[in-house]
């Protein structure tokens, strides 16, 4: 069966199988999977076009990896799992059709480890990553032993996922997969839905919904289904109140809402609140992470975490421990004296949002941003324009292809029209190559600023290359 013609993520008898065979295992996510299920119990092994750091890591836990797709790798193996990165047309993929081996997308592995618990999952069109790691500090401060499974890599768990013996068990969910409004959960945790991951062309295709309209259904279908659902009541996410309408639902927000700040306060690089439950003020909460985002994250992190039964106090010392994860805000180094930050905000609403807390540090804010996906920037590049004004400086790369190919238009064509557009609001706008842009920084960061790389392509590399070496002044 294709993948697209499938209508659930009802597991099989084949839940009990030994032996899971990972396509694309390099990855982060499906590289938290293998770890999560060879503690488990099961038997893994997985396949990639590259080896890494990742696969290494996962070679000392005995799981067996092999460079390339090959039909060979199908010994014994009971269920074949692949990401949608991987086409219908790959050897290895269609043989283990043709064997009868069962094909199951990434998102029904999570959904088989998460009913394994008591189960939490957090998705929306942004703040999923950060909320689901504020979600897990306060699990671990909890002394809840959990099972985690992230997008990023977050130090306090020893990278993407945690494989824990307690009963509670943690999914960042991604919502370009529709098979996600199929899981059964607890706790359903929506932070905002925009019209990311949303075809252009109106073609169904993986990590792109058919129309915004489709999006908007499975969202819905993925709260119907869970016991409690955590949702963002602020009046610009309006539709998640329609869609959430008939659950068992809590709402946040920073000023009302069942879960609300009182005398909130954004500092530089953080802030603080007392935070209001269900009219109650419980106490004071502090966050080493900034932004108002980053405040509406932990609001639905703390809902959560109330809802599920765990103590004020955990969410305190979760919440107060918790320096985000990596490449969310984060902090890379020192270039001639300015700050170098890396973050992957990839759509025009976290860009902005970014932005804006960038902004509160009070330094200069050069921005280094690299769109992601033809599909995306050619429907965002505006919006991304209007973001990139709160900058000081706006540096631009080419689009990242993520392995799509040019649309309508070219990567010169993006970057250009974003140089144009900012340099008419008299703002700092340059589209130049890697090695320009890099060799400018160096030369021109100075104390005082702040040097954001931004994207979810390889910009992330940037940053370190420019605190790896050394400025010429």
């Amino acid at each position: 069966m294709n993948w697209h013609d499938q209508t659930s993520i009802s597991v099989p008898e084949s839940a009990r199988a030994k032996h899971y065979h990972l396509m694309g295992i390099g990855g982060i996510g499906m590289s938290g999977l293998a770890h999560i299920l060879r503690t488990d119990g099961h038997r893994v092994s997985g396949c990639d076009q590259r080896l890494g750091e990742i696969t290494l890591g996962l070679e000392r836990e005995n799981i067996r990896v092999w460079l390339g797709h090959d039909p060979e790798h199908l010994h014994e193996v009971d269920v074949l799992v692949a990401s949608t990165a991987i086409p219908e047309t790959d050897r290895e993929l269609s043989t283990a059709r043709l064997l009868g081996i069962p094909v199951w997308r990434r998102i029904q592995v999570v959904g088989e480890i998460l009913r394994r618990g008591y189960s939490l999952g957090v998705t929306g069109s942004h703040g999923k990553t950060t909320t689901t790691a504020m979600l897990a500090s306060i699990l671990m401060a909890a002394e809840t032993d959990p099972t985690v499974l992230l997008g990023a890599q977050l130090d306090l768990i020893g990278g993407s996922s945690r494989a824990g013996g307690g009963r509670f068990r943690l999914a960042e969910i991604d919502e370009s997969d529709p098979l996600f409004q199929f899981l059964e959960l607890e706790v359903a945790v929506l932070t905002n839905l925009e019209a990311d991951h949303v075809s252009p062309d109106g073609q169904s295709r993986p990590n792109y919904h058919a129309s915004f309209a489709a999006l908007c259904e499975a969202v819905r279908g993925f709260a119907h289904r869970a016991r409690w659902v955590i949702y963002n009541a602020e009046e610009r996410w309006s539709l998640l109140g329609e869609l959430t309408q008939g659950t068992r639902r809590v709402g946040f927000a920073l000023t009302h809402g069942d879960c609300h700040t009182q005398g909130l306060e954004l500092l530089p690089f953080g802030s603080h609140f007392e935070l209001v439950w269900q009219g109650q003020a419980l106490g004071p909460i502090r966050l080493q992470v900034p932004g108002q985002h980053n405040v509406a994250n932990a609001l639905a992190a703390s809902a959560a975490a109330l809802v599920a039964g765990l103590p004020f106090g955990a969410i305190q010392t979760g919440l107060a421990q918790y320096t985000g994860a990596r490449r969310r805000f984060e902090r890379i180094g020192e270039l001639n004296g300015a700050i170098v930050v890396d973050d992957y905000a990839h759509n025009a609403t976290k860009l902005s949002a970014l932005l804006q807390a960038a902004k509160h540090t009070g330094l200069r804010v050069r921005a280094v941003f690299q769109p992601h996906r033809y599909g995306r920037a050619e429907q965002e590049w505006p919006q991304y324009a209007r973001a990139l004004e709160q900058a000081d400086e706006a540096l631009i790369l080419d689009v990242y292809a993520a392995s799509e190919e040019p649309m309508n238009l070219t990567s010169a064509q993006i970057g250009q029209n974003l140089e144009a557009y900012l340099r008419g609001k008299s703002r700092q706008a340059r589209y130049a190559s890697w090695e320009e842009i890099t060799d400018y920084l160096l030369k021109t960061a100075a104390p005082g600023e702040l040097i954001l790389t931004i994207g979810a392509g390889n910009i992330s590399q940037l940053g370190r290359v420019l605190v790896g070496a050394k400025g010429v002044r």
